[in-house]
């Protein structure tokens, strides 16, 4: 019996041993020692496919597996890459669990045509990354990165700098791999020389966690900029100068080293051509935080009460009506601390002096009559914006991945306005100091081959303080008190947050699932004084608003593949909200489900169908006890009443993408609608607006976004048709009359691009845009009309001329402007130069109106008179 024993001991012990964990590392290289990147390693234990992985940029390659079938002592390591032919080798699995392997792969020029070359485009296709040659999207005038970008079919450079490929807004921008301004990436493609980039990669299923990249299917996209080879291991740079009539200048001085161990750059800008520098740093996009996501940060701004810089903006693409004196210098660099380390910091310091100036004319259509004012409007804003931001990256043994993020912003600004209200002189002086500190940790940790451990800890302090001043007494007919006093606001709103999330996933053949927790604390206070001179404040216009949500959360998550193509995603959401306002409690429970329907990578496109139901609380702003002035006019004030807001989500997208014939789709509608809203209850008179946040019913909304790009062999050109429309239908109050605003608002715009093997290549652009109000049984309309034609003309080999030509067609008044750029690169020379001319027409006002359902705005805008720009650039 002793012996029966040992022996079964005897025997578990040898499954053990052969079920255990294998891992085999190595790498891939060709016959002339050149690593291979992007390789595919598979794994077979008899005919079944027990692991895979990819090669990194240095041809490496670690891969795990365990021996589930004991009779079977050997598995075959397939190695393949296109171009090269496959190698095959036997590996025993019973000698030790950690065993080297490298492969030496011959040349296959045959397998070639798996790579679609276009001699027209120079668009490379492999799996998941489209290769452009930028060489083949130049028509010479292309300054900044922005400007190459613009040209490449399928990328979209919005107004305000954001890219979307395709109509997907990118996750990264990378340089030659790596990542050096995350999301203030502005900096780079505003400012860097367009002329170094040699190719342009778009990366879709882009994950940039490499644990999570090995684990499961990503729908994000990336873009990476290679640069020439020239440009690299080597410092390069250029500086700039350029100065003109009018002193007018633009001049920027830039320096780069792109090594394997450190990634650096440094740039510099001083411009008073509308090109504002804060702009460039600021985040637009918005940030989604549903879910778990490791690339996204909770970050949150705290509340800004005052805000006298209310003109409004033309929006031109050139910036024409912005002036300014603006400098801005950042330094971002991207180091190896180790093989698996990797430490990125962004440092900037921006600063901008604005002058706006612009005549309203405003009307409310109201009952009983009709209320108008005139604005005449001169504002300066002195704005000062430093911050350093450093990320720690760790990747462990394939196994675990850890980030670390922390950022600091300090942002002073100092705002006067100069106000004729009809016949009424107002200053007001608007000083506010902004702090910012934000911090992230990030882990993702491999428990099994198909089970991952996520954790998530977030701190966020923030702080903002105003002193408004206002001179003089506006407001004595209704304190009944001086007139010469002055008025003065103090505001402070400090905002400080932090969580814990931690999430196990794990996946099977078909399905995926996940379990989520997280525990967070939101404290938003709200504090103001309001004073005349030096009296004790009034009761009435101050607060002290205390706001603090924690919230603990459970989210279930699965994922379940029903075929090759086609996918369904859930998650259900459950969360407990301790509510604490100015020390009355109240606690809600919210259930939250999703669910999405889509297909994968189908000949005929890709669609998706989907439905949210989210519960949502009221910001601190709209709990506010007394009244808070936002400008000269404009009083603020919450409400007592927290009711939950139910909001209903539908959205249905479809994409299509052959970008071997460069036909392009993205078409995507989404539906929302929400039983109750906190609206205003406005009391508008000519000298004044008092606001009050109040449930008053609910709200929809209605977005549809529908783009085509297709390349025109025939014509060597590119055509781009668009739509955006939105519908929204709100409930408001003004002067106690309760109605509906319903608004709708299209634009129709063709575009296009031509790639003539011609000296004269054009850009073309033609937009049409309608806007319907309607508010209290009355209808208004508005629509304008917008043009723009582009031609670059090659003189020759060195002499590039560029002509820009923007036509606006609005309220029976056209505007025409145009801008000259003559370009001289001497051949074998570091220099260049540019001899701008900008607003040829000499338009120095622009007239716009804005009518809504029940407002009508005509302003006069200030428009920058024309003045040449000479540019001498050298190059090193």
């Amino acid at each position: 019996m002793m012996k029966f024993y040992m022996l079964l001991i005897h025997m578990l012990f040898i499954n053990y041993l052969f079920s255990q964990e294998n891992i085999l590392y190595g790498s891939l290289s060709s016959i002339n020692n050149k690593p291979i990147q992007n390789g595919t390693v598979v794994v077979y234990q008899g005919n079944k496919i027990v692991a895979y992985t990819y090669t990194d940029s240095k041809g490496k390659f670690q891969i795990s597996f365990e021996n589930k079938d004991t009779l079977i002592s050997t598995v075959k390591i397939v190695a393949n890459s296109l171009g090269y032919e496959q190698q095959e080798k036997i590996v025993s699995i019973k000698e030790k669990s950690n065993m080297p392997i490298d492969f030496v792969l011959k040349e296959k020029s045959e397998l070639l045509n798996e790579v679609v070359l276009e001699s027209w485009e120079k668009i490379k296709v492999k799996r998941d990354t489209i290769t452009y040659k930028v060489a083949a999207f130049k028509d010479g005038s292309e300054r900044v990165v922005e400007d190459l970008l613009k040209n490449i079919p399928g990328i979209q450079v919005t107004s305000d700098g954001n890219i979307k490929v395709n109509g997907k807004v990118i996750d990264k921008l990378l340089i030659e791999g790596d990542n050096l301004f995350d999301d203030k990436y502005k900096l780079l493609t505003k400012n860097l020389d367009a002329s170094y980039i040699d190719e342009v990669e778009v990366l879709n299923n882009f994950e940039d966690n490499p644990v999570i990249k090995n684990f499961q299917e990503s729908e994000k996209v990336a873009l990476n900029l290679k640069l020439k080879e020239d440009k690299k291991n080597v410092w390069f740079g250029n500086l700039d100068l350029g100065y003109g009539t009018d002193n007018r200048y633009n001049s920027t001085a830039n320096i780069g080293l792109l090594k394997k161990k450190v990634k650096l750059f440094n740039l510099t800008n001083l411009n008073s051509i509308g090109k504002t520098a804060l702009l460039q740093v600021k985040n637009t996009g918005e940030i989604n935080f549903n879910g778990f996501d490791t690339n996204k940060k909770n970050e949150k701004t705290n509340n800004k009460l005052v805000n006298i810089d209310n003109l409004s903006s033309s929006n031109f693409s050139n910036n024409e009506d912005v002036f300014n004196n603006s400098f801005l210098n950042s330094l971002s660099f991207v180091t190896n601390l180790s093989k698996q380390t990797k430490l990125r910091n962004l440092t900037y310091l921006t600063y901008d002096e604005i002058d706006k100036q612009n005549n309203n004319l405003i009307q409310y259509f109201i009952a009983p009559e009709t209320i108008s004012f005139i604005e005449k409007n001169k504002i300066s804003i002195q704005d000062l914006s430093f911050a350093t931001e450093f990320e720690l990256k760790h990747y462990a043994n394939n196994e675990t991945y850890i980030t670390y993020d922390f950022t600091f912003e300090n942002n002073p600004t100092e705002t006067s306005g100069n106000l004729v209200f009809n016949d009424d002189n107002i200053l007001q002086i608007q000083k506010d100091k902004k702090h910012n500190f934000f911090n992230h940790l990030n882990i993702t940790k491999k428990i099994t081959k198909n089970t991952l451990l996520l954790a998530y800890g977030y701190l966020g302090i923030n702080n903002t303080e105003q002193d408004y001043t206002i001179q003089p007494n506006i407001f004595s007919s209704i304190f009944n008190n001086n007139e010469n006093s002055t008025i003065n606001q103090n505001s402070n709103t400090p905002l400080n947050y932090y969580g814990i999330t931690s999430e196990i996933i794990t996946k099977s053949s078909k399905s995926e699932y996940g379990l989520e927790f997280s525990a967070t604390v939101d404290n938003d206070n709200i504090e103001s004084n309001f004073i005349f001179d030096n009296q004790s404040p009034i009761d009435t216009l101050s607060n002290n608003t205390k706001y603090k949500n924690s919230r603990l959360e459970i989210t279930g998550k699965y994922n379940y593949d029903i075929s090759r193509l086609f996918k369904i995603s859930s998650s259900l959401n459950i969360s407990q909200n301790y509510l604490n306002v100015n020390d009355t409690e109240k606690q809600l429970f919210f259930v939250n489900p999703k669910i999405r329907f889509n297909t994968k990578k189908t000949k005929v496109g890709n669609f998706g169908v989907s439905y949210s139901y989210q519960n949502n609380l009221p910001q601190a702003r709209y709990l506010t006890e007394s009244f808070i002035l936002k400008n000269y006019r404009t009083f603020n004030r919450g409400t007592d009443d927290i009711q939950q807001i139910n909001n209903h989500s539908f959205g249905f997208f479809y994409t299509f993408n052959n970008y071997k014939k460069q036909f392009l789709i993205n078409s995507f509608l989404f539906h929302s609608f929400s039983d109750k809203s906190y609206g205003v209850n406005s009391q508008i008179t000519e000298q004044t607006n008092f606001n009050q946040y109040q449930i008053i019913g609910g709200s929809k909304l209605t977005n549809y976004n529908l783009s085509i790009t297709k390349y025109l062999k025939a014509f060597s050109s590119t055509l781009k048709v668009s739509t955006q429309q939105s519908w929204s239908n709100n409930p408001i109050i003004i002067n106690n009359n309760i109605s509906k605003v319903i608004n709708y608002n299209a634009n129709y715009r063709i575009q296009g691009t031509t790639y003539f093997k011609l000296p004269v290549n054009f850009k073309y652009a033609f937009q049409y845009n309608y806007s319907k109000g309607e508010f209290d049984n009355q209808i208004s309309t508005n629509d304008y009309l917008e043009g723009k034609l582009d031609a670059t003309l090659k003189l020759s080999s060195q002499w590039f001329l560029k002509l820009e030509n923007n036509y606006y067609a609005i309220n029976s008044n056209d505007y025409w402007f145009t801008n000259a750029n003559l370009n001289y690169n001497p051949e074998k020379s570091r220099f260049s130069y540019i001899l701008s001319a900008n607003n040829l027409s000499n338009i120095t006002e622009f007239k716009d109106v804005f009518i809504s359902e029940y407002q009508r705005n005509e302003t006069n805008f200030r428009i920058i008179p024309r003045y040449l720009l000479l540019n001498i650039k050298y190059r090193f």
